[in-house]
């Protein structure tokens, strides 16, 4: 991402605006694809896998949905949430994820 400054969205609040690059030839990456990238990395999923941790990071949002994979099989994640661990971020992710019942 690239910040290019910011705006005001329809509620009145602040918000960046950011670009990304376009990433040609990319298809969604699994399930499978992006538990796997994680453990490379050191992280586990938590909560049967709503989110990823390695203790220092929680990484929300890292759904087949908002992931992609180009023919290198490199991962590009899109619209994840990362939290410092043990600051509360997961109750907040509880609280403002549609995925989450309320």
């Amino acid at each position: 991402y690239r910040l290019i400054g910011f705006s005001e969205n329809r509620d009145g609040k602040t918000c960046a605006v950011l670009v990304q690059p376009f990433i040609a030839n990319a298809r969604l990456a699994t399930k499978e694809e992006i538990n796997d990238e994680f453990i490379r990395l050191g992280f586990h999923p938590e909560d049967n896998g709503e989110y990823y941790t390695n203790g220092k990071h929680d990484i929300f949002d890292a759904v087949d949905g908002n992931v992609l994979i180009d023919e290198e099989r490199n991962l590009y994640f899109i619209d994840t949430i990362i939290y410092q661990s043990d600051t509360g971020g997961y109750d907040k992710y509880r609280s403002l994820s549609p995925r989450c019942s309320k």
